[in-house]
């Protein structure tokens, strides 16, 4: 079956899904991304991920060529052309080829993808640390952009070594975030995350989590914190809009035992 994109006004085949070489998304990754579940052919927390692209978009100077409830339908419609009910979506706005116009409106791709998560949530993830630092006073930090390379490139490097992830410290020796994710852990039943201070992109799952805990009453603590911290966790888990709520097994030569674990099944719930 060849699979379907949307780009800018219309459906098409992958490989005839053509943009300018020469426009700045492609040239410099001038751009954002949102990477959004799909579960039981429905496609979960759009608005919260509509937003935090619109935010990112003012960021770059450019506008969505679609409002959320116009993206709905394309976005559904996108979904049944490629017989996708569990895996996600991936929505790609990037700043287009100089002589379109209005320039400040975005180019618009719409892929599917079928990649989920099942067996990990059972076993854990194993997580290690990036060799690169998280620059928190980059201007692009708090965006989910397009530059996404050096994200890439440490994953690959944690894959090599055997491991799932990476968590990146950022230049003040604070852990930040994963390189998809971000990271939590449990000290004596208190949850803590870094703040977004730390440089670290706001996570929609990430708001859920927190989100979570206050329903279920567990405290949570925004803030700054070294590498010690998080190696002395009861728990760890790490979140994003695929995995949801994923419980981390080994940190470094760290081995964590899953059974033990008390706060995460809670914000897990059911099947999740």
């Amino acid at each position: 079956m060849t699979m379907q994109v949307f780009l800018n006004d219309a459906y098409l085949e992958e490989a005839a899904a053509l943009s300018s070489p020469l426009s700045p998304g492609f040239m410099y990754g001038y751009g954002v991304f949102e990477t959004i579940r799909v579960s039981d052919k429905k496609v979960l927390f759009l608005d919260q991920h509509y937003g935090r692209m619109i935010r990112a978009l003012s960021v770059l100077g450019m506008t969505c060529p679609y409002q959320e409830n116009e993206l709905q339908p394309i976005i559904e419609k996108l979904m049944d052309l490629n017989d996708v009910s569990e895996g996600f979506v991936k929505v790609v706005c990037s700043k287009p080829a100089p002589k379109k116009q209005p320039q400040q409106e975005a180019d618009i791709l719409i892929l599917t993808g079928t990649k989920t998560y099942k067996e990990e949530y059972a076993t854990g993830l194993k997580v290690c640390l990036a060799d690169a630092r998280r620059n928190e006073f980059s201007k692009l930090v708090g965006i989910k952009s397009m530059n996404y390379t050096e994200n890439i490139l440490e994953k690959e490097a944690a894959v090599q070594k055997g491991f799932d992830e990476a968590i990146f410290l950022n230049t003040h020796d604070q852990v930040a975030e994963g390189c998809v994710s971000n990271v939590f852990w449990v000290k004596d039943g208190i949850v803590y995350t870094p703040s977004l201070h730390c440089g670290i992109l706001e996570g929609t799952a990430r708001a859920r989590a927190i989100k979570k805990c206050a329903e279920f009453k567990i405290p949570v603590q925004e803030g700054a914190y070294g590498l010690e911290k998080l190696l002395s966790a009861d728990e760890v888990f790490v979140t994003n809009a695929l995995m949801d709520i994923m419980p981390v097994s080994l940190l470094e030569e760290r081995h964590l035992d899953l059974g033990a674990y008390q706060v995460v099944p809670q914000l897990r719930g059911n099947g999740r």
